[in-house]
């Protein structure tokens, strides 16, 4: 749905666009290494990764649709000194969901944990980790959220089926209960990344390196 907003603000038809194209070449493309964009609800901003060759560090960066045109990305105020990645908005826009190598309480930290930003005016307040139960010893990345507050994740936390699993964590109370591990359906010996869930939380997107699959990763759906 954000994708097709957002070609619906630059006055085009999603039949207009029948296979797959490079999206705002020159500018959000440029053939550099950029990946994970996500869209603020409206289709109107759009926040992506700068990567190195090497993609040993990552930095959030937006740009915003003006007069039919996308602006030239610039660095979110929040990210630019550690790695940071797998920018996800929240459906009213409020929160911006990430994850980070930066460091907890003045402690490096060498895993990935998943932190969230709010809306402050037209701009974002400070970076705060989610801590236990979401974050653990283990790597935990690409957040997304269902419309009632349930978060899905992927990390390599212990109690898993495979290298890496896909974990989800109901919103009970304002807190986040402990995380459960999606199971067998979802899980397999393999690896399984990036989960997607729609709004309603009744479809699943993921990507995942497992037998049954075409290449080292392929996209899924449940």
């Amino acid at each position: 749905m954000k994708p097709i907003l957002a070609l619906a603000l630059l006055g085009l038809a999603a039949s207009a666009i029948p296979e797959p194209t490079v999206f705002a070449p020159g500018v959000i493309s440029t053939g550099e290494y950029e990946s994970h964009a996500a869209f603020s609800p409206d289709g109107g901003t759009i926040y992506f990764l700068k990567n190195t060759a090497d993609f040993g560090h990552w930095t959030i960066v937006s740009s915003h649709l003006r007069n039919g045109s996308w602006t030239m990305p610039e660095v979110v105020p929040f990210s630019g000194r550690y790695s940071d990645a797998d920018p996800f908005v929240t459906l009213d826009g409020s929160k911006l969901y990430f994850i980070s190598t930066r460091p907890v309480d003045g402690k490096p930290k060498e895993d990935l944990d998943i932190w969230m930003v709010e809306r402050k005016g037209e701009g974002w307040g400070e970076p705060r980790n989610l801590g236990a139960p979401i974050n653990s010893p283990g790597a935990e990345w690409f957040p997304t959220l269902a419309a009632d507050g349930t978060l899905y994740f992927g990390s390599d936390q212990e109690g898993g089926k495979g290298g890496t699993d896909l974990w989800r964590a109901r919103l009970v109370d304002g807190k986040y209960a402990q995380p459960e591990n999606l199971g067998d359906a979802i899980n397999s010996p393999g690896e399984e990344y990036e989960p997607l869930i729609s709004p309603d939380g009744t479809v699943l997107i993921f990507m995942a390196a497992r037998n049954g699959g075409q290449g080292s990763g392929d996209l899924w759906v449940s």
